[in-house]
């Protein structure tokens, strides 16, 4: 037997390495460790990593549900105004899935975890705040909406709402106030400390949203019986919607050369005639023996009838001549009168500033011939371009106006837009003083005048002082779609003293040289057919007093234009005549004297034209007046 040198139990390996050092044995320690600790640590990595996908995975769950919710919610309401009550059945259903799932993703497990991380922890309570928001709204306010609408289904037309149901909106809207009162509450117990634009930003935005709803719920929750009347839901409703033609220019616009006569029955709104005023004068009123040049459809005050032009009263054209709009429509109430026809149950006014605006929420309207109209030419189409391009052509200028008319309602009605961008577009219109409103019911007219959209002088300065400077034109041309002005106000609070001033700047040129543009009247007067033929009116508040006018006398006087005083509805006024030349740029202006007393929140009202209009009011007026906070008035103006 050979014996091997050196070979031991404790060194089997000896022969063929050197013996381990220090350093070796820590490191092969040191491996054995990692060995063992390596796989559970690898798991728990892994695991860390699922979860964070997971979260990951229910955040965009949790937004993709939000955002789905707030697409039905569009197309809910599309369908509720073209009353496909499946439709909004479906959205309905849907949104209130949505969210309820996307509340309940925010209430598991990883959502509690990683609350618990300081750095993500408000950022995670700010989402789980808007899913509540989210579920708050729509659980409190959709079941009992849905059930309503479901109500209305009976079966009518798909373009019809039986509006009926809908009296028991009384007992609903409570419900949605509730449920936008929670929703504040939640949004403003939420730590706003460090969390994203991205998640508060919104937030804000609804909660400023439910705030402008609020109050315009509250005023339907208490008018909604008259609203449901004026829409037709106990019989049908006959209106009258104006459009007034700045290019010739009146107190509350313009002429009226053509109006739309509307029946809404049961939430149906049918075109039934788009009459202008060339059939009712030329035909209608003298075959019925109305004197259209002497005679006179409204018998007015004396010292009303001294402020205004014979022709005020006698032919539809000049109606609005007096910036009092129920007046307006009293006349034409006449003439319905006299032609036996059925009056109007309510009276509107727009121009075609307003309608450029609403083309901005339909979409642009295409003509027959291809012709695109939109809101950046609207004005141009309906106030200027036509009559270069048609001259003297009545009959080619009145075709194409009514296609253009019979296009915007049937846009209007088919409700194929965003319900939001519209209502922006109506706010806007009626605070330029674009939009009137009348209403034989009382409760509306209420409504009406609440919100600033009767246009009536007010008789007295309780609810608002009102002072103003309107332009009537005289030249019988669409000269004043190139008249531009701004308006600016100043007091002496210690003479209680006003002083109204406006810039006027005739832009025509020479390229405009149709004779249905120039001034009619110039032509026999021997002044040139592009100077503007301006009756200025200027008006003080009830009780006030006139101290002086700029110009002081008027410029020009014939037997029909000429310097006027007088009052209307209790508001002192002047009439001035002004000739505004091609490129001439000249100021107007009125002192007053305001009245003693408490003076209501200021009105400063003017003719609203065919251009923006920027109105100016010096901060020394504050004092003056009472301050127009919490009035719904959309018409108050701004101090300083």
């Amino acid at each position: 037997m050979i014996e091997a040198v050196g070979l031991t139990t404790a060194g089997p390996l000896a022969r063929h390495a050197a013996p381990e050092s220090a350093a070796q044995t820590w490191r092969r320690n040191a491996a054995l460790v990692a060995a063992l600790a390596g796989g559970p640590l690898l798991v728990t990595v892994l695991v860390a990593l699922l979860a964070a996908g997971a979260f990951a995975w229910q955040v965009n769950q949790v937004r993709d549900d939000l955002q789905g919710a707030m697409d039905e919610a569009k197309l809910m309401v599309r369908a509720a105004a073209r009353g496909d009550i499946g439709a909004v059945e479906q959205s309905g259903t849907d949104i209130v899935a949505r969210a309820q799932r996307a509340r309940d993703t925010t209430r598991g497990p990883l959502w509690d975890l990683a609350a618990e991380v300081p750095a993500a922890r408000n950022n995670v309570l700010a989402v789980r705040a808007v899913t509540d928001i989210a579920h708050t709204l729509t659980s409190q306010t959709l079941p009992p909406v849905l059930t309503m609408m479901s109500a209305a289904d009976d079966g009518t037309d798909a373009q019809t709402i039986n509006l009926k149901p809908f009296l028991n909106a009384g007992s609903v809207i409570p419900t949605v106030l509730t449920s936008f009162d929670d929703a504040t509450a939640i949004a403003a117990a939420m730590d706003r400390t460090d969390v994203l634009p991205q998640i508060s930003a919104p937030v804000d935005e609804l909660v400023s949203l439910l705030a402008q709803a609020t109050p315009i719920l509250q005023t339907v929750e208490e008018h909604l019986p008259a609203l449901l009347r004026a829409a037709g839901a106990e019989r049908p409703m006959l209106y009258q919607l104006m459009i007034q033609t700045p290019a010739e220019i009146r107190a509350t616009g313009g002429g009226v050369a053509q109006w739309l006569v509307l029946q809404v029955d049961g939430g149906k709104v049918d075109l039934l005639s788009q009459d202008t005023g060339t059939a009712l004068m030329y035909e209608d009123l003298p075959a019925r023996g109305f004197d259209t040049e002497n005679g006179s459809l409204l018998d007015l005050p004396y010292e009303t009838s001294t402020l205004y032009p014979r022709e005020f009263t006698n032919w539809s054209s000049n109606f609005t001549m007096s910036p009092d709009f129920p007046t307006s429509v009293e006349l034409f109430q006449a003439t319905r009168e006299w032609t036996d026809k059925p009056t109007f149950d309510g009276a509107f006014s727009i121009d075609p500033i307003v309608l450029a605006h609403l083309l901005e929420a339909t979409g642009p309207l295409t003509l027959s011939s291809g012709e695109v109209v939109d809101a950046g030419n609207a004005a141009s189409v309906l106030m200027s371009e036509p009559y270069e391009r048609f001259g003297m052509d009545n009959g080619a200028m009145d075709a194409y106006f009514n296609e253009v008319s019979s296009g915007m309602f049937a846009k209007l009605t088919s409700s194929q837009w965003d319900i939001a961008a519209m209502w922006d577009q109506i706010v806007r219109s009626a605070q330029e003083g674009r939009i009137y409103a009348w209403f034989d019911d009382a409760a509306l007219q209420s409504l009406s005048h609440q919100y600033g959209l009767d246009g009536a002088l007010r008789k007295d300065n309780t609810e608002a002082t009102q002072l103003g400077i309107y332009f009537n034109d005289y030249s019988i041309g669409k000269l004043e779609y190139h008249l531009s002005y701004s308006q600016r106000a100043s007091c002496n609070a210690e003479n209680r003293t006003m002083t109204v001033t406006m810039d006027l700047h005739n832009g025509i040129t020479d390229a405009i040289k149709s004779g249905y543009t120039l001034g009619l009247r110039n032509l026999e007067r021997g002044i040139d057919p592009r100077t503007m033929m301006l009756d200025v009116l200027f008006f003080a508040p009830p009780g006030g007093e006139i101290l002086s006018t700029t110009p002081d006398e008027g410029e020009w006087w014939d037997p029909r234009f000429r310097d006027r005083s007088g009052s209307d509805h209790d508001n002192p006024a002047e009439s001035r005549t002004v000739l505004l030349a091609e490129g001439e740029t000249r100021t107007v202006s009125y002192t007053v004297q305001l009245p003693d007393g408490d003076l209501g929140p200021l009105q400063l009202r003017h003719t609203p034209g065919a251009h923006d209009t920027a109105v100016t009011i010096d901060a020394n007026c504050a004092p003056l007046f009472r301050s127009p906070e919490g009035s719904d008035n959309i018409m108050l103006s701004a101090i300083g």
